[in-house]
């Protein structure tokens, strides 16, 4: 049970890291940020592959090979619609939405495994739709900008993706999933971009550093626990990091916290202790 602990903590680090990075180096595209950190992802992956990289050689068979392309389109268009939202809106005001992702992803491998199959996670979902209409409703209408539309495209293709992700954890070990994965999309995104790739500073090499070694942890972590305990519980889990990201968000970026946020954030963080409950 400790990997989607890990999981948890690292992803926090990764999400404050990359906003304060996109606060200091505001002229960097979120699309050349995108390319970088996967860059980055697989020198610090290749370095530990010796270690901890396993490939089975049924990784070569077709089915294996078509869901690695399926996997390349949807990490590198969720990264996109994640970074393009992260860059222009506060920490704190997208993880309350953030915390329906990992819902999503639920109801998502729900419709391809019988085992995930759950009334109270239907009925989590319907309370945490209610509760972020009620977050982003100003006068009757909901305000959902271009940055929150694009956090619901992430939300789908992330659970999409986590489906084909523990298809592929068959053949391959949870570092060789990420390297492969970190790969694929960067080749993806590097191809979208026409093989253009902006020149980076001294003074953000350290951030990518940071992000890149998180997210490295994080994704190992995340991969781990869904080989051992299986989507929901380690997804259960990942829905308790609303509270290490208001904390950072505050200690460390200086954002200021709204009662709507924290009241939408605490209700959704109750569903979850309650579906892990009953689970």
């Amino acid at each position: 049970m400790i990997y989607p602990f890990l999981a948890v903590v690292f992803d926090v680090i990764t999400l404050i890291a990359t906003k304060r990075f996109f606060r200091r180096f505001g002229a960097l595209t979120y699309r050349s940020f995108a390319i970088w950190l996967f860059i980055w992802i697989i020198t610090i992956s290749l370095i530990l592959a010796p270690w901890f990289v396993v490939i089975q050689p049924a990784a070569l068979e077709p089915r294996y090979l078509w869901l690695l392309l399926a996997i390349a389109l949807l990490a590198a268009n969720h990264n996109l619609l994640y970074y393009f939202s992260l860059e222009r809106e506060k920490v704190t005001a997208i993880e309350p939405f953030l915390l329906v992702s990992p819902i999503i992803t639920i109801l998502i491998a729900s419709l391809f495994y019988a085992d995930e199959h759950s009334w109270h996670i239907y009925v989590a979902a319907g309370i945490a739709g209610i509760v972020l209409s009620w977050l982003y409703l100003r006068k009757c209408h909901l305000k959902l900008d271009l940055s929150i539309k694009a956090l619901v495209g992430f939300a789908i293709l992330y659970g999409l993706e986590a489906v084909v992700i523990k298809e592929l954890l068959a053949v391959y070990s949870p570092l060789a999933m990420y390297l492969v994965r970190a790969t694929v999309t960067a080749i993806f995104l590097l191809v979208f971009e026409k093989g253009r790739l902006v020149r980076l500073t001294p003074r953000q090499i350290p951030y990518f550093l940071l992000i890149a070694g998180a997210a490295v942890a994080a994704s190992t972590a995340l991969y781990s626990a869904y080989r051992e305990i299986g989507i929901s519980l380690t997804i259960f889990t990942l829905l308790l990091s609303p509270i290490l990201v208001y904390l950072l968000s505050v200690l460390w970026l200086r954002e200021k916290l709204t009662w709507k946020n924290l009241v939408a954030s605490g209700v959704i963080v109750g569903l979850i202790i309650w579906l892990t409950l009953v689970r």
